[in-house]
């Protein structure tokens, strides 16, 4: 469908244009061949309607031409085309303007220069600025489009990354989660056996926020309060657990399980490294714009416990490919300290 035709305030603009013109020609009327302002009017209101529906050909010549794939064919096909409309359209006005004479609403048409190339020229002129103006328009929806289709492309990549650095996280989860377990199989079954049961409620709940991209941080803290009741078990009286949450930073969106690796680096490299064991502290709070979610742990100075820098890794990627530059995270290791620090921009639904 034509553009002027999708819809009535296109179609207003457009007869808007064609009655602005139309009032062109009448003062090119009086001021060239002597029409009174009244004849002006009546002789060039009409031409200008007349000739916004033949300008609007120069769409559909343009779209014909363009789909040939030769360079030289639209401009051909637009002057052709703008040649033969526009002695249609000055013969249609030496016709209006005879009628207009019968009336005595007009001069003899004979009067001043000739009225056939002065029409002609005017309709040579708006033929092709109109041709322009949808060729400039059809331009701009063209980088408009591939503007979009490079954004949804993006979007689509990202998505894919995440769902890739998702399934990643899994099996590293349950690497560590069953490796606790085996641990207790053989000393305390019954405690195996309860950090079984809270593991498979974990993995339940994680499934369902597993489907959608974001989740409110109060349920990614409580996902992370239900795996660190898992670790409890296993570490009795030597974990404990301090969670502190702004009542503002509740419903910020984040991707889900996103402290998931802070945590258990927190319990792996950290409390379990220890004697006497330690705190786990997770607090957010609001700043400014952004939220910023620090997860603690004590740690034993002497002890070498080597990772592989996955947990980092992965929160570090998952961040970049959810906000791009706009989240950070940074670690500040201390000899019996470690402390990381994720930053998201506020983000609600």
């Amino acid at each position: 469908m034509h553009p002027a035709l999708a819809d009535r305030r296109r179609f207003g603009v457009h007869v808007t244009i064609w009655l602005a013109a139309g009032a062109g020609i009448g003062i090119v009327a009086r001021d060239v061949f002597g029409f009174s302002w009244t004849g002006a009017l009546l002789f060039g209101l009409p031409l200008g309607l007349a000739g916004g529906p033949v300008a609007l050909s120069a769409w559909y010549v343009l779209g014909s031409a363009i789909q040939t794939g030769a360079a030289l064919r639209p401009m051909l096909a637009v002057l052709l085309a703008a040649t033969v409309s526009s002695a249609l359209w000055a013969t249609l006005g030496q016709f209006w303007w005879r009628t207009l004479e019968f009336i005595e609403m007009a001069p003899a048409v004979g009067q001043g220069p000739s009225a056939f190339v002065v029409l002609f020229s005017l309709g040579l002129i708006g033929y092709l600025l109109a041709a322009a103006a949808y060729q400039v328009r059809e331009a701009i929806e063209a980088t408009s489009r591939a503007s979009r289709r490079a954004l949804e492309a993006d979007v689509a990549q990202r998505d894919a990354e995440l769902r890739a650095l998702r399934a990643q996280l899994d099996p590293h989860f349950l690497f560590n989660s069953l490796n606790s377990i085996a641990g207790l199989i053989s000393v305390e079954p019954s405690r195996a056996r309860e950090m079984c049961q809270l593991l498979g409620e974990f993995l339940r709940e994680s499934l369902k926020v597993g489907t959608t991209g974001r989740i409110p941080l109060g349920r990614e803290v409580a996902l992370v309060e239900q795996y660190l009741r898992i670790e409890q078990v296993r570490f009795g009286p030597r974990l404990h657990v301090m969670i502190s949450l702004d009542d503002d930073a509740v419903g910020v969106h984040v991707p889900p399980l996103l402290l998931q690796p802070l945590v258990e680096n927190a319990v792996r490299h950290g409390v379990a490294t220890r004697l006497e064991g330690g705190t786990i502290e997770v607090t957010a709070r609001r700043a400014g714009a952004r939220v910023v979610i620090v997860v603690s742990n004590p740690r034993d100075a002497d002890a070498r416990r080597g990772g592989t820098g996955f947990g980092l890794d992965i929160v570090s990627r998952r961040l970049a490919a959810t906000y791009g530059d706009a989240a950070t995270i940074t670690v500040e290791p201390a000899p019996e300290s470690f402390r990381a620090s994720v930053t998201v921009p506020l983000e609600t639904m």
